[in-house]
Formats: C-alpha cells, structure tokens, sequence
C-alpha cells in the first residue's frame, strides 16, 4: 500500500503557487507519484498518491483537482498543519479540497504541459 508520508517524499515540479493555492507534484524513492495541496477539511496540506494516468488527466483538464484526490490509490492521505501532521484514512473521512471544483486550467490559465520533463528524472 502506498502513504503519502512527507518526509519520504521529494519534490518534482511545483504547478501552480498563487495566494489561493499550491500544487506541487513529489515522487518517493520507489518512483511513485504524490500531489500536494491545499485542504480547507480538514485545514492544512494534503499529500496523496496518484497515478501517471490519473495526473495526465488531470493535466489535459479531463478531471477535477478533487477528482483527482478521490481517485486515489491509497487508503492513507497525510494532511499537515502549522500544529500537527496526521494520516487519514480515506475511508473514514471526506477530504474537501480548496479550488477542489477546478480542472487545471482553471487554475492556471498559463500551466505549461512540461510536467512530464520533470517526473522521473526525464
């Protein structure tokens, strides 16, 4: 099972970093891929695993930033605050994404598709 645990993560490509929200891709030393941003429920920032499929979705704006997060592979998501980092299981609990409503483009109108340059050291 993969959990998204912060420190076992490095960053890949921040996506979008605006006042609203940020969204930034990370990948663990196995390859797997990870998403993090912005919660409003619970607050803080979420750190979730995805697929290359899910994200390419989400990338073309197939999908929904919250989509995204529901479709996740992993039972556990991590959700860290200035107080306290906790696991939550994805089963237990609804996750309710800021901007969450969004497909990338309408986050950021200007997104460069080079992601994929970034991820596995491509």
């Amino acid at each position: 099972m993969i959990v998204a645990e912060r420190e076992n993560l490095k960053p890949v490509k921040i996506l979008i970093d605006t006042i609203q929200i940020q969204l930034t891709v990370w990948e663990d030393q196995k390859g797997n891929i990870f998403v993090s941003t912005t919660s409003i429920c619970p607050q803080g920032i979420v750190y979730f695993a995805t697929t290359p499929s899910l994200l390419c979705q989400f990338l073309e704006s197939s999908i929904t930033l919250q989509t995204l997060l529901d479709q996740t592979p992993s039972f556990f998501v991590e959700i860290s605050n200035e107080s306290k980092k906790v696991l939550y299981s994805t089963r237990d609990i609804d996750i309710a994404l800021k901007c969450g409503n969004k497909k990338i483009k309408e986050l950021d109108g200007n997104f460069p598709v080079e992601i994929w340059q970034g991820l596995n050291g491509h």
